[in-house]
């Protein structure tokens, strides 16, 4: 199965910015390409600042370019559920700051005369179950506080056939194409004496006493202040243990009837459907889009990756005279504790140094927030949004048992002593599988292509020593510990890995295993690289 987003495959065009050569000073270096990254960069340069940014491959074709390109106030986590986990001011801070990133979204788009498709829509949330009533419920209440106009509706058209239980509708919400639309920004901000960097592969940063200094393949950038625009910090942090990693899936299909509906959907069901869709004057870009399928990165139910995808796919054919499969991709995210990301220092004695994480599947929004937010940390302006997503928060009483849950899963898995779906020898791997193996007392992830080819590397992750299991839906092989990801060939595909798995040579006859360094990452065809 082969995995491509929609977004990556309707851009035609895409602009190309050069690798760093050499080293270079500035007011503030921003590590990562995607909507986080480019939006503080934006509003970095309008205030007057040098600004550099860093992609390790091309600008948003990380998880902005993998996305839905929806965007609402709503939450994943439930605005109710942020009430009840921190307090009613948070709640409150965050819809409003999430309606100002979708205003601002737009307000870009305009000026820029960006080719995005931005177009404003409902929001619909609708349940099929008794049991699950009580939370829509809870929802508009929520809404309604922080001071929206939700409303109950007794359908939700155009999806007829759907006999629901409760519904409400949010309008004013909107969708947008989020490749096209980071890169209408990366090329307004270039103009404006933002410095783009793309396959530039960050492997180390610090913050000194009066300076940040950020070493990269292709030399070194020091800074007055940092930003680490990754989705999760890279390398080492201890937000890693309150941000667990994600996974998430996406169908996009053409139907038959050509009929989409100019809305978003979340159908309440046990496994919390989203259904969305993207259409334009060209009836070639009109698809339907099912999302949803949330697990744990690298802990797939028995190591089977597909058939995420494939239950997408007969929950639309069962609602949707659905015509051709025509895109199906997935995703990462972090979740925080709280329901509400960490955007800010990146530590109580930080100074210079600032992250953004935790976005729960809702990065476009999110991405936008961070990037408003910390610009105005940076230059010295008053932000009513700082408290609410103090990245040092740390956990609070009402989500301890959350982090403890999170962190006894990740214990378990460095106990596992080999993945699920290992072999004893190398014959039992078939062409395209992926699976883990053990020889001289070395764990090693080996791949089969569909020449026959072994493709060899240490098992190990990179970033905390956790084994590796293998994606058969992506072919990839994911950390389950903290998220990172990894091709083939042992490169990072995402972090918060720095450094490739150890590449291995084998002698087939005699099983002799040489050690290989893998060189730095540089321009690859990835089906999900990093943001």
């Amino acid at each position: 199965m082969e995995t491509q987003s929609f977004w990556e495959a309707t851009t035609p065009r895409r602009p190309d910015f050069p690798a760093l050569e050499g080293d270079i000073e500035t007011d503030v270096v921003v590590i990562g390409g995607g909507i986080t990254g480019i939006t503080t960069a934006l509003q970095l340069t309008r205030a007057g600042k040098k600004v550099v940014v860093l992609e390790a491959r091309r600008v948003g074709g990380g998880t902005t370019g993998w996305s839905t390109g929806n965007l609402y106030v709503p939450v994943g986590p439930y605005l109710h559920t942020i009430s009840k986990n921190r307090n009613l001011e948070t709640m409150q801070t965050v819809a409003q700051a999430r309606y100002a990133a979708l205003d601002f979204i737009e307000m870009q788009t305009r000026e820029k005369n960006i080719d995005c498709h931005f177009a404003r829509r409902p929001w619909y949330f609708f349940t099929q179950e008794e049991d699950m009533v009580s939370t829509i419920a809870h929802e508009v209440e929520a809404l309604e506080i922080a001071g929206f106009m939700p409303e109950f509706v007794t359908e939700v058209p155009p999806l007829h056939l759907l006999q629901v239980k409760k519904a409400a509708r949010l309008d004013g919400q909107a969708r947008f194409h989020p490749l096209r639309y980071v890169l209408g920004l990366a090329t307004a901000v270039a103009k404006h004496g933002c410095k783009l960097f793309e396959h530039t592969t960050v492997h180390d940063f610090k913050e000194e006493e009066d300076h940040c200094l950020v070493k990269t393949s292709h030399g070194n950038v020091t800074s007055k202040q940092l930003v680490i625009a990754t989705h999760i910090p890279i390398g080492i942090h201890t937000v890693q243990t309150v941000a667990s990693p994600y996974r998430s899936y996406v169908v996009a299909m053409r139907l038959k009837s050509g009929d989409y509906p100019d809305a978003y959907f979340w159908h309440n069901d046990k496994t919390h459907h989203a259904i969305t869709t993207h259409s334009t004057d060209s009836m070639k870009l009109d698809m339907l889009m099912i999302a949803g399928n949330h697990h744990k990165t690298g802990q797939a139910s028995h190591q089977e990756y597909q058939h995420y995808f494939n239950e997408l796919e007969a929950y639309a054919r069962q609602h949707f005279d659905v015509a051709s499969v025509e895109y199906r991709w997935s995703a990462q995210h972090y979740r925080s504790g709280d329901g509400v990301p960490y955007i800010g220092l990146t530590h109580k004695s930080a100074k210079r140094t600032y992250i953004a994480t935790g976005f729960y599947a809702d990065g476009l929004i999110y991405g936008t927030v961070a990037g408003m937010l910390l610009a105005d940390m940076i230059s010295g302006r008053e932000n009513a949004w700082k408290k609410a997503f103090d990245a040092t928060r740390g956990t609070n009483l009402a989500t301890a048992a959350q982090f403890v849950k999170e962190n006894v899963n990740v214990a378990a898995q460095y106990l596992k002593d080999m993945p699920v779906g290992n072999v004893s020898h190398f014959s039992e791997i078939k062409p395209g599988e992926g699976k883990t193996i053990e020889i001289d007392s070395e764990k090693l992830a080996v791949y089969r292509d569909e020449e026959n080819q072994l493709h060899v590397c240490s098992a190990v992750c990179t970033h905390m020593k956790c084994i590796v299991n293998w994606n058969n839906a992506e072919k990839t092989w994911d950390c389950p510990c903290h998220g990172s990801r990894f091709m083939v060939d042992g490169s990072v595909i995402e972090g918060p890995a720095i450094e490739n798995l150890q590449r291995k040579k084998v002698d087939i006859p005699t099983e002799h295993l040489l050690t290989e360094k893998v060189p730095p990452s540089g321009e690859r065809d990835l089906n999900n690289p990093i943001a």
